[in-house]
């Protein structure tokens, strides 16, 4: 049976050995450097093939019995993933027991030093033992270390590390990361100076690369692919430049071309199944138009295609909700996060948990989200595609990111490290804490942070008495000694009295003065908000300072109402005049440059724009049964939208009409 050649967006792995091509050179070098060194790095951008290029490309130089490959990620906790992939290759060790009355004198359990071998090490040999194979752990996608651990998770794996290498045990160590972030090794080099010996650097495909895929998975007998005779090279340079665009580059990444001959396939054949024999040709490649970003445009088809498909189940699914259940799965700086879906649904508390699970499911079924076994979590299918994930994120899903790490960070280190969240980070997180779950001691911390902040401003006030009541001694003493002077002269004393008498009180006009400003700041603000209406007539002075505080200071979008009103028509039947508008805090209006209410088929207009957001209008309504929901567009002077749903279903149900 003919084989697909092409892999999409999943890496190579052994077995695809026959159809991996275009690394020849790169998996030569590689192969000598694990015999030259105990440690490998492998880097490179984000999309060269690292993973693959280990997995199959060098994997396939081994014999079976000479390579047991066991690829750690990052997980949750990189030490606790590197101690379970051990456990399950039969690396497990009960601490309980005593192996030394199987060791006979020749044998010790201690590294080359004479050191106790570390418990990773001892799993090690057990691993060693159980399958008489050299044992190559593979460190794949380092740099989640540094992006997602924390500084106390990276201290304890160097530990571990050290210790690997001290035990003489037959292991290999190769790391896999992003060349953006090998300054990050910085401190792994510092204790480990072999790490960086022996390295790696897989470039981007260029034009001879790219005839070798394409020439290599169309020609191999199994493929169910072929190439017009006699365009073998018109149709490779027509795809490498397909890609290329009008980049003023040498290479392409190799996602976009794994994407590109992926929908070349498909349009050749309309075969999802991808079963089908396909022939490439020069004119099937120029059908395929301009590519431009191919993979934001991918993802663009992929999220509207779900949202079509769901959306006679869920009908409030759109195309920018889809993106927002994207989002948890990129980090800030647009690399894979995994996720559990329990920790997804906590990221999302205001959506349907099933709307949720149907959408990851569907983006799993089409292979871009991963689900892995071993840790329970969900993950993008490949780096490349979280950066314009990343990408779509709205400024508060981008600052509620950004709160999630400082608390994190904070959190992560050891209690002797730790430091109290400062009054300036205590501000700026205040907003946003209603919106993400924290754990118990997250919320713990920053607790004492505002105990911690309140003793300091304490210990201030107390040491600024301290100090005033010092000078005052001074000046007392001063003032004795001046005193004496002055009686002296009676003029003199009549002079100093006279000034000190003209000094309290104008200190008392400046304390009631002040007393007069701050009882009329607040009087003022009493006035205001009890405008409002009853509800806030009887509002404490703190109440009310902390209202304006928040009006002044939280996200638009969680200050603005929808509100509406309907009474009766003139008319017969369930026709009604209906009333909408939008409450939030009148100072906050200049933010906002027109809102757009998008009305269905059961109102007489379709849309109506208002450039004035508090501007309330009416509308005839022809009864609430032809249209349940209705969206909101509330545009933003700096450009951002912020989204709002109202639904008359249940503002009905709430208030049900009378005539």
């Amino acid at each position: 049976m003919k084989k697909y050649p092409f892999k999409f967006l999943d890496s190579y792995q052994r077995e695809d050995r026959n159809v991996f091509f275009g690394r020849d050179e790169e998996i030569k070098a590689l192969y000598e450097m694990v015999f030259q060194s105990a440690t490998v790095l492998v880097y490179g951008a984000s999309g060269t093939g690292k993973t693959s290029l280990i997995n199959c490309g060098l994997a396939g130089k081994f014999q079976r019995h000479d390579w047991l490959d066991l690829m750690i990620r990052r997980g949750s906790d990189i030490n606790k993933s590197l101690k379970s992939v051990l456990e399950k290759a039969g690396g497990k060790v009960d601490e309980a027991f005593d192996e030394t009355k199987y060791l006979d004198e020749w044998e010790i359990d201690t590294d080359g030093s004479g050191q106790e071998l570390t418990p990773i090490s001892k799993s090690i040999r057990a691993v060693y033992q159980k399958n008489f194979r050299p044992v190559y752990l593979i460190f794949d996608q380092f740099e989640e270390l540094f992006i997602l651990g924390s500084l106390s998770e990276q201290q304890i794996f160097i530990e571990t590390i050290q210790g690997i290498l001290q035990s003489g045990q037959p292991v290999k160590l190769i790391f896999s990361i992003r060349e953006e972030y090998l300054g990050y090794l910085f401190d792994i080099e510092r204790a480990i100076p072999q790490l960086l010996r022996k390295k790696l650097r897989v470039e981007p495909m260029n034009l001879e690369k790219v005839k070798q895929v394409i020439f290599g998975a169309t020609a191999f007998e199994g493929s169910n692919i072929s190439i017009k005779e006699g365009e073998e090279e018109a149709v490779a340079e027509a795809i490498f430049h397909k890609i290329k665009g009008d980049k003023k580059s040498l290479t392409i990444q190799l996602p976009f071309l794994q994407v590109f001959l992926d929908k070349l396939y498909l349009n050749s054949t309309g075969d999802k199944k991808r079963e089908k024999p396909a022939e490439f040709t020069s004119d099937k490649v120029n059908e395929m138009g301009e590519i431009g970003d191919i993979l934001s445009n991918f993802l663009e088809e992929q999220v509207a295609d779900i949202s079509r498909e769901l959306i006679s189940k869920y009908p409030i699914l759109n195309p920018g909700l889809i993106w927002k259940i994207l989002s948890p799965f990129a980090t800030l700086e647009g690399t894979k996060d995994p996720i559990t879906k329990k920790e997804l649904f906590d990221r999302l508390p205001d959506l349907d948990q099933k709307l949720v699970n149907d959408v990851v499911e569907a983006f799993s079924n089409n292979r871009l989200l991963r689900y892995n076994e071993n840790t329970d979590t969900y993950e993008i299918s490949h780096d490349s595609l979280a950066k314009p994930i990343a990408e779509r994120r709205s400024v508060e899903e981008t600052a509620l990111l950004e709160v999630k790490r400082l608390i994190k960070s904070q959190i992560g280190v050891s209690d002797e490290a730790r430091e109290f969240f400062s009054e300036k980070q205590l501000i700026y997180i205040e907003p946003y804490l209603a919106k993400i779950k924290l754990s118990e001691e997250e919320l713990n911390w920053i607790a004492k942070s505002k105990s911690e902040i309140q003793l300091q401003k304490e210990q201030l006030i107390k040491n600024q008495l301290i100090e005033i009541n010092k000078k005052r001694k001074e000046r007392a003493k001063w003032i004795t000694i001046i005193v004496s002077i002055l009686l002296l002269s009676f003029v003199v004393v009549v002079l100093f009295v006279f000034n000190a008498q003209r000094n309290v009180v104008e200190a008392k006009e400046a304390q009631l003065d002040s007393q007069l400003k701050s009882y009329e700041t607040k009087s003022l603000l009493k006035l205001i908000v009890q405008g409002r209406g009853p509800e806030y007539e009887n509002l404490s002075d703190e109440e009310i300072e902390q209202l304006v505080y928040k009006e002044r200071t939280y996200p638009l979008d969680s200050l603005i109402e929808v509100k509406a009103s309907v009474s009766p028509s003139n008319t017969s039947g369930n026709n009604r005049n209906y009333t909408m508008w939008l409450d939030l805090p009148s100072f906050r209006r200049n933010e906002i440059k027109e809102v757009q209410y998008n009305f269905c088929r059961g109102f007489i207009d379709q849309k109506r724009v208002s450039k004035d957001p508090s501007s309330s209008f009416s509308i005839g309504y022809l009864g609430f049964g032809y249209c349940p929901t209705m969206e909101i567009d509330i545009i933003l002077v700096h450009g951002d939208t912020i989204n709002k749903t109202f639904s008359f279903e249940n503002y009905f149900k709430e208030n049900p009409l009378t005539d």
